[in-house]
């Protein structure tokens, strides 16, 4: 019965902090809420996009022009005589703000954005409009969108599985170390594995194909998603290391918290970004 309960709460701690991964972080739909004519709306604004740009040709300064579709939808479904303009420029940048029209499907809105570099980033306003009257939804921070390349089923499906993994493991591995230390220290083995090769070798090559780059945490940059993994694997390593001599229970419980801490940092904070005045993936913005 205990052994249940303890793999419960590691599983309930983890869908946790799935969902509140899910909820928040600069690539997961901005959530908008606006009252027009006495009727509340939802809408949900894409933050991130497939580019059809490659790396080399944004370098090479090669880029034709290729578009990346994007969608919305407003609930509930806005009357017939409103429109909505989608202002745009890239960001970071001092370009001026260029303007499209989304097109209207029974509520599904749709726009074409010119395809950004892998990372590169654009700023862009939904605007309502009707009858010449206009309201600028996100007037004073914007969406802010960031492109990537595709990446690979076989590559990104394992870093996501073994993530969720070592999440889990860690909590259990927390959950246990006062109640049963050699079952404790088993599994915290297991979570160095999983996160060494779900997060040190899968997330790089994600990376690579997202991005461009292979890795952009310390000691190259200051992208957190790269360095927040680093450090709840380090503290695993140490946690470990000074069990070897003597238990030290302690120790397991602080690299099960870390991680979890670690897990709440929104994904992608900090990420990689292009840099277009130096032509180059930078990080840590």
């Amino acid at each position: 019965m205990k052994n249940f309960l303890f793999w419960f709460f590691a599983v309930l701690i983890t869908i946790t902090a799935v969902i509140y991964q899910r909820l928040t972080g600069p690539t997961n739909p901005k959530r908008v809420k606006f009252t027009i004519e006495n009727i509340d709306y939802k809408v949900k604004f894409p933050r991130t996009s497939e580019t059809l740009v490659t790396l080399t040709e944004a370098v090479q300064k090669n880029i034709q022009e290729r578009y990346s579709k994007l969608e919305f939808k407003v609930n509930p479904v806005l009357q017939d005589n409103f429109t909505i303009k989608i202002l745009f420029k890239r960001y970071p940048s001092g370009d001026s703000l260029q303007q499209i029209e989304a097109i209207n499907n029974n509520g599904v809105y749709s726009f074409d954005f010119p395809s950004q570099p892998p990372a590169g980033k654009l700023i862009y306003y939904p605007v309502l409009v009707k009858d010449g009257s206009e309201v600028v939804l996100c007037e004073e921070e914007g969406v802010i969108i960031r492109f990537k390349s595709p990446v690979p089923s076989f590559v990104l499906i394992p870093h996501i599985l073994l993530m969720f993994i070592a999440m889990l493991l860690a909590n259990y591995s927390g959950i246990t170390a006062f109640y049963r230390y050699e079952k404790s220290l088993k599994y915290a083995y297991l979570v160095l594995i999983a996160l060494g090769l779900g997060g040190l070798i899968l997330g790089p090559i994600v990376q690579k194909y997202a991005f461009g780059a292979f890795w952009t945490g310390w000691p190259f940059g200051e992208d957190l998603t790269d360095n927040k993994t680093l450090v709840a694997f380090l503290f695993w390593v140490a946690a470990l290391a000074l069990n070897r001599t003597k238990p030290r229970k302690y120790l397991l419980i602080l690299a099960a918290v870390v991680t979890l801490m670690v897990y709440c940092i929104p994904h992608s904070t900090g990420g990689s970004e292009y840099d277009h005045e130096k032509g180059a993936v930078v990080s840590g913005r």
